[in-house]
């Protein structure tokens, strides 16, 4: 399933994100099933300790992640639709 990831932060644990981001980047390589799969990279939000990314996740993948960054890192996972199957289901459901 794809989602619209929305991570936020404390300012103060950016320095703690960011060592965390080069054995994050070993994990996924190793292991790249473990986690989600990025569909549109990681976006700052202006003048925000927010961040966006759409992925693409099981469930499982999805705890891994919040576990992974955790304390850190909140996370909000949206689940997002192709717009044409949408309208393709409603179009069955009449």
């Amino acid at each position: 399933m794809k989602y619209i990831s929305f991570m936020e932060y404390c300012l103060e644990d950016v320095d703690k994100i960011l060592e965390k981001e080069k054995p994050y980047m070993e994990e996924t390589r190793k292991f790249p099933e473990k986690y989600a799969k990025s569909l549109f990279p990681e976006h700052g939000m202006s003048g925000e300790a927010k961040a966006f990314e759409v992925i693409e996740a099981t469930p499982e993948q999805l705890i891994n992640e919040v576990i992974f960054w955790m304390p850190e890192v909140k996370f909000k996972f949206v689940p997002i639709f192709e717009s044409s199957k949408v309208t393709e289901a409603y179009l069955k459901s009449k």
